[in-house]
């Protein structure tokens, strides 16, 4: 049975995203780095979800300054599995990303874009 769990990160620098691969190769999860062309597209396009279709314009909107923060999109894990993921991502020791969500059928309509300021708005009203 071929494997469905997805990462896609977002805004994060080759280092960060080195330990990253490396955790993900192990636990079977395959990773996609989304670059700033591809912030237009949906969360479901992004993630393969087949009813979801990439739109293949490159993002114009934001500039990049208003991404200043990483994101990481988890799609296709169990509620068992993402609690291992997450747990197998601390005891690795890699730096936390603030910015997380897993796709649900609420935003996987949603542009990168508009998850990210979901995200970061309400990191902001958490954390100050």
């Amino acid at each position: 049975m071929q494997d469905t769990k997805k990462l896609l990160i977002f805004n994060m620098d080759e280092n960060k995203t080195a330990l990253i691969r490396t955790l993900c190769h192990n636990l079977n999860v395959r990773i996609i780095k989304i670059y700033r062309p591809q912030y237009g597209e949906t969360i479901g396009a992004l993630a393969g979800i087949p009813i979801f279709r990439l739109s293949n314009q490159p993002y114009r909107g934001e500039d990049f300054n208003f991404f200043s923060m990483e994101m990481m999109v988890m799609c296709g894990f169990s509620s068992d599995e993402l609690d291992a993921f997450l747990k197998a991502y601390r005891d690795a020791g890699i730096p936390p990303v603030w910015l997380k969500a897993t796709v649900t059928p609420h935003n996987m309509n949603w542009t990168a874009a508009q998850l990210y300021r979901e995200l970061a708005e309400e990191h902001r009203q958490l954390h100050g």
